[in-house]
């Protein structure tokens, strides 16, 4: 994968502080230039870049990233922290870590052993869907980091909840429908999605356009009917 950010042979000062030659971490071109121009969420962003950080200091683009390695980065908690809400940056960065998922930017693996499952992140490349699906199979051994102990771990693709329930529920996930589910994902928290999806099945009425129709009116005229 081509990638952009070649160290530059000065230190620069931007805003303050000093980047030198040492500290630059290489980016794929083509995140630059065809998914961050499309990132409006900040905590999106800050979870991509945070993750190719993980990757930089673990070896390369085909390396997995554990998600409590995410969750307990402190400069990433930092950077999304709100003031006099402590839960917060768990909050945004499971929001940043299912829009990066449904970019398509990041794939979502469980390894399972018994009752032991752990969660990891792989950037969504050819050469790693390939090896996630041989994985998946069988037919390729995890990596050691994805080995909770000494028996070979279960692979298992995870996708965020909103794909899951409206496979589960609605229909076949096909690539329209996961585009539309993406940018839904952006605009409304997660559990009106869930529950729009439950209302859905309820009424019988199990299509997308339904769902939405039940989303864009929770938004005009709120949902106290439901939190009271």
């Amino acid at each position: 994968m081509p990638t952009a950010g070649n160290s530059p042979s000065k230190a620069s000062a931007v805003a303050g502080s000093v980047i030198e030659a040492s500290d630059t971490i290489a980016l794929p071109s083509s995140f630059l230039y065809d998914i961050a121009p499309k990132i409006s969420a900040l905590e999106e962003l800050q979870v991509s870049l945070a993750l190719f950080r993980f990757l930089a200091e673990t070896g390369g683009f085909n390396r997995p990233v554990a998600e409590k390695t995410i969750l307990r980065d402190r400069p990433l908690r930092n950077s999304l922290r709100v003031e006099g809400s402590p839960r917060a940056p768990d909050t945004r960065i499971a929001k940043g870590l299912d829009l990066a998922l449904a970019r398509g930017t990041l794939v979502r693996l469980v390894s399972k052993e018994g009752l032991r499952k752990s969660t990891f992140y792989y950037l969504n490349t050819p050469e790693n869907r390939s090896s996630i699906k041989l994985m998946e199979s069988g037919q390729l051994a995890p990596p050691k980091e994805l080995w909770p102990d000494d028996n070979q771990p279960q692979i298992i693709v995870d996708r965020p909840n909103a794909f899951r329930l409206y496979e589960q529920n609605i229909g076949p996930l096909t690539p329209l429908i996961a585009d539309q589910i993406s940018r839904v994902i952006e605009d409304y928290p997660a559990d009106w999605i869930e529950d729009a999806i439950g209302e859905a099945v309820a009424y019988n009425r199990r299509s997308w356009r339904y769902i939405t129709r039940i989303l864009e009116n929770w938004q005009a005229s709120g949902r106290q009917e439901l939190d009271t």
